[in-house]
């Protein structure tokens, strides 16, 4: 029973993950500075001031009210996201692909929740270099998942292994064209917008899998 609760408890974690978008998008929509959802990243929505961040490619003005919904968002659903994989782990098959995926989900996790400890425009380089791991962590994290699914679950298996690769092909074309000031935001959404939107299902799969306690 103790172990049904457990899984019930880590589907919840992961299932309520799409909500961080919604924060995004409230935040975006907020923003008393022009925002582009395809050219800026989502840690402008983030900014505690209404201030100018000096990016590689020039300076960008940002001003966005909901800023505290943002930054808490990183750090909730980064511990719901690591939570979830904890306690996900026992039902997947392949227990060392299991483990290997939490692992990534917990890094992914813990650089979501110091992402939003440290926002861009108190320190940008700080806050590169907390969030970069995320960026690698995250289609690490499907991909593993993928290949611990399969062959035990292999419709499940592929979809999420094309989650993945979609989740890398946005992780990849955003640090190639981080010195680039168009298309930012499209690429970082396609890099993280996967994971809160494909975990649900996953997790929805393995409480179905597992049946009744």
């Amino acid at each position: 029973m103790a172990g049904r609760r457990a899984v019930i408890v880590g589907a919840v974690a992961w299932i309520v993950q799409p909500l961080y978008l919604v924060a995004e998008l409230v935040a975006a929509r907020g923003s008393t500075a022009p925002y582009s959802l395809l050219d800026q990243t989502i840690s402008d929505l983030g900014a505690t001031q209404c201030t100018t961040i000096a990016y590689p490619y020039g300076d960008v003005a940002v001003c966005s009210p909901w800023h505290p919904l943002v930054n808490a968002s990183f750090v909730v659903f980064g511990v719901l996201l690591a939570l979830g994989a904890v306690l996900l782990r026992g039902s997947l098959p392949r227990p060392r692909l299991a483990t290997a995926s939490t692992v990534a989900w917990v890094v992914a996790g813990l650089s979501s929740v110091a992402t939003g400890l440290v926002p861009v425009d108190q320190d940008l380089e700080l806050h590169a270099l907390v969030a970069l791991p995320s960026l690698v962590a995250l289609p690490l994290a499907l991909l593993l998942l993928a290949a611990s699914l399969h062959p035990a679950v292999p419709r499940l298996g592929a979809a999420t292994a094309v989650v993945g690769l979609a989740s890398l092909a946005g992780s990849v074309a955003f640090l190639l064209t981080a010195t680039s000031p168009d298309l930012g935001g499209l690429w970082e959404r396609l890099a993280f917008w996967p994971s809160y939107l494909w975990v649900p299902v996953v997790a929805v799969a393995l409480l179905r899998r597992r049946g009744p306690a």
